[in-house]
């Protein structure tokens, strides 16, 4: 069992319904440890994990786990679809348990997550375990929910591998400056950070060097594009070369040609 902590990720949101007015209530917070989970598991055969989760508000709950997957389009808007719909997802290989229980104040409970991996399995697979807080409601009050998450990677042990390339690069004009675009493809068998730059030449000469964002994360099998602005350029010709890093051997790296009138 590896438990990296190059990334913890927790994701979660609140929502308040049927808005009246009513008293003070309880604060509602959920802590997950760990968020974020790496298993190593031979293809044929099944692990269980423990996650710990813990009521660290001042009000009882009722928590709900249920799994989905985890999707990012290109431009990093997250989507969760059904569990075990997503071609690398461990969705439908899993079981957690207990799936509902209640938590006091300050009290915890242990859930176990079983995966099951298939003997054709290679490669890094994922999912998502939410934690849902269902608080009980009062007269004249108003329900407060808290949604929380722990991302569980299931790797064989001849995984993770990561690879990649740039599949594109363009440079757009903007009102101050220009704006460069850099497309990468995953294409190695786990997800990957990137990070890198554009160089802006004009005659061989670097004239801008634009960072790009930092630690993007790419899923296994995804595609990100990520794009930064530059300066402003005097007409000419020009060719923006995108340089990224993914963790892998060496970096890889695109080029386009554009001209400023």
């Amino acid at each position: 069992m590896r438990v990296p902590a190059r990334r913890v990720a927790i994701l979660s949101a609140a929502v308040a319904a049927a808005l009246t007015v009513a008293p003070a209530y309880a604060d509602l917070s959920l802590d997950i440890q760990p968020a974020r989970y790496e298993i190593e598991a031979a293809p044929g055969t099944s692990k269980t994990v423990p996650i710990t989760i813990r009521n660290v508000g001042t009000g009882a709950t009722h928590v709900v786990a249920a799994m989905a997957d985890y999707v990012l389009s290109e431009d990093g808007k997250a989507s969760f679809p059904t569990s075990g719909t997503n071609r690398y997802s461990s969705g439908k290989w899993g079981s957690v348990n207990p799936r509902e229980f209640d938590l006091q104040p300050g009290a915890f409970e242990q859930i176990r997550y079983t995966v099951s991996v298939p003997a054709n399995a290679h490669g890094e697979y994922a999912t998502l375990i939410f934690f849902t807080t269902r608080p009980p409601r009062k007269p004249g009050g108003f329900g407060l929910t808290e949604r929380v998450a722990a991302r569980m990677y299931v790797v064989t042990p001849d995984g993770g591998n990561p690879n990649g390339a740039v599949t594109d690069v363009s440079s757009q004009p903007q009102t101050l400056g220009r704006r460069y675009a850099v497309a990468f493809k995953n294409e190695g068998d786990m997800h990957v950070y990137i990070n890198g730059h554009v160089d802006v030449a004009q005659g061989g000469t670097v004239v801008d060097r634009v960072t790009l964002p930092k630690d993007v994360l790419v899923e296994r099998g995804g595609k990100r594009i990520v794009s930064a602005d530059g300066k402003t350029l005097p007409p000419g010709t020009y060719t923006a070369t995108a340089v990224i890093d993914y963790g892998g051997a060496s970096r890889v790296a695109g080029r386009t040609a554009f001209v400023v009138h």
